[in-house]
């Protein structure tokens, strides 16, 4: 998999988690979980965009 592609697929699963946050019948648990879900992927996608640009 090239950079965008690694992207791509990085950013839709952090949509459909927050997607998934929309819900209004989850409970306390289950939003904070989604939250550090999404947490980690913003950290994942961070860390990709600077091995992408470290290395040119």
């Amino acid at each position: 998999m090239n950079y965008l592609e690694v992207k791509e697929k990085l950013e839709a699963s952090k949509h459909n988690l927050e997607k998934r946050l929309e819900n209004l019948q989850l409970s306390k648990e289950e939003k904070e979980t989604l939250l550090h879900s999404i947490d980690n992927y913003n950290y994942i996608i961070e860390l990709t965009d600077m091995n992408h640009y470290a290395r040119g």
